[in-house]
């Protein structure tokens, strides 16, 4: 037989692999994005609070994160904290999947060890930044609809420009008809997700081989808890400004207020200094803490059941 060469069996069991890989990233995060996108619906309510407008120019909709809770039940129901499911699974499953599972694979090839074979935190970061940035190229249209569903609020405590989808595909639908089209927002997008890939994942890594080497419990689960708590909060200090910029930018209309990455940028700068771009740091924090505890500690635990 001539032509293309089949594969042999370790050449298929490296493909079964790899695909676990991408799956196990996936299901994770799409498994902790159940648990906590109520918090991810108040982050980007506080992120829109006020946009482009100076401190005390504005009326305070959302006071602190309990106010916030207790208002959107109130008047937008029980259901109203879940709003944006849909597309927040489609985006952890597609952004997750992608950007963990490239990760893995790229870590799983050695490439990102030194010559002694430990990991580098600086290979690990640039790793996880190129993972991050694949991810959030094919995930862009599932959080273009997540931050535009979760945005629309009852009139009483609105923030920010309100869209009226009914649901995930005429969120798509519309944006794909609109002049920003499906990549709208996708510049910060890249950057929110590379910045923050690369800080998780590194700090994620890195800290669970110095707690293992140091032998701080013999519980693996506890291990895995631990860098999953450190890398969070470190994603929180590096994410939040990447992350306020993105979510002002998919939920704009078209052009409405910012011309682009950086006009976004300027004007937020402009308008609201440097405390602007820490809106919801808090609300971030309690929705990115818990999430990525959840997704780490789920993932590691999905390799090491399959794997």
């Amino acid at each position: 037989m001539t032509g293309d060469k089949l594969p042999n069996n370790l050449d298929l069991f490296k493909i079964i692999g790899y695909s676990k890989e991408y799956l196990f990233g996936g299901c994770a995060t799409a498994t902790a994005g159940l648990f906590t996108n109520p918090l991810d619906l108040v982050k980007t309510r506080f992120q829109l609070q006020g946009e482009l407008k100076t401190r005390g120019a504005y009326e305070v909709k959302y006071k602190n994160i309990i106010d916030a809770f207790i208002k959107i039940s109130q008047r937008e129901g029980i259901t109203g904290l879940q709003k944006g499911l849909s597309s927040a699974l489609a985006y952890q499953l597609a952004m997750n999947s992608t950007r963990l599972g490239t990760y893995q694979t790229i870590t799983n090839s050695g490439i990102t060890t030194n010559n002694s074979g430990e990991q580098t935190f600086c290979k690990l970061a640039l790793a996880g930044a190129f993972s991050g940035c694949c991810g959030s190229i094919l995930a862009n249209p599932f959080y273009l609809a997540k931050v535009q569903m979760q945005s629309a609020a009852n009139p009483s405590i609105a923030v920010g420009y309100q869209h009226s989808h009914s649901g995930l595909m005429q969120a798509l639908s519309t944006a794909y008809r609109s002049s920003g089209g499906l990549t709208q927002g996708l510049t910060s997008a890249m950057a929110r997700v590379s910045v923050g890939s690369a800080t998780q994942l590194a700090t994620f890594t890195r800290i669970k081989q110095i707690l293992i080497a140091a032998n701080v419990t013999e519980s693996e689960f506890g291990i895995v808890c631990m860098a999953s708590v450190c890398s969070s909060l470190a994603l929180t200090l590096t994410m939040t400004p990447f992350d306020v910029v993105a979510t002002r930018m998919f939920n704009q209309k078209h052009g409405l207020y910012y011309d682009g990455f950086l006009d976004c940028i300027t004007k937020m700068y402009k308008h609201e200094g440097v405390a602007g771009f820490y809106k919801g740091t808090f609300a971030h924090f309690f929705r990115i803490g818990p999430h990525s505890i959840l997704t780490l500690t789920i993932w590691d635990r999905y390799r090491t059941w399959f794997l």
